[in-house]
């Protein structure tokens, strides 16, 4: 009777902890809100349109002034305004806005794609607002691959690989709801 019941979780755990793509598991929290709320304050003043990078239910535009240009993007279309883009397939708008904002993406690129991706934001904006579940704060792997995270970074190996894409920090916010919040400016153009 043991033996069975050891099984039985043994393979509840395997399908818990499955490594999971995020289009099969995709389901939106509203406590997320918070956490959007807390990282549209580090929007510096001046900024006048913005990509909100795997923007969801685009519950950013409650949160920002509403003069600002907004640009919702994700991978499959939210709303007749979303620009539908497969990061993970290597597909960016042709944009350049003052700020890209990305709240609950990054651990979703595909680890290959990382420098294209960084890339892309180099040369659309002028600032990153930005939140990560660092290494530090969810150290298990394959509780992260269950979420569907592709990428794996401690804290201080993601701001020295933001800032390797020409970008140096600005801001970091105490961590929300188990993410790292960060705001960086471009220092540097690449080509």
């Amino acid at each position: 009777m043991l033996k069975m019941k050891n099984r039985f979780f043994s393979k509840i755990k395997n399908i818990l902890l499955k490594e999971s793509n995020w289009k099969e598991i995709e389901y939106f929290d509203e406590t997320w809100k918070n956490r959007i709320k807390e990282m549209s304050a580090l929007i510096p003043d001046g900024v006048s349109s913005l990509i909100d990078v795997g923007c969801g239910k685009s519950w950013l535009k409650q949160f920002i002034k509403s003069d600002i240009r907004y640009f919702g993007l994700d991978y499959q279309r939210r709303d007749e305004n979303t620009i539908v883009c497969d990061l993970n397939n290597k597909e960016f708008p042709n944009i350049e806005v003052d700020l890209a904002f990305c709240s609950g993406v990054f651990e979703y690129i595909e680890q290959s794609n990382i420098d294209w991706f960084m890339k892309n934001l180099n040369h659309c904006a002028s600032h990153i607002v930005i939140s990560y579940c660092s290494l530090d704060l969810n150290p298990k792997i394959k509780v992260r691959k269950s979420y569907g995270w592709k990428n794996h970074y401690k804290k201080s190996d993601f701001i020295r690989l933001v800032s390797e894409f020409g970008f140096e920090l600005d801001t970091e916010l105490s961590p929300i709801d188990g993410n790292n919040i960060f705001k960086f400016n471009k220092v540097e153009e690449l080509v």
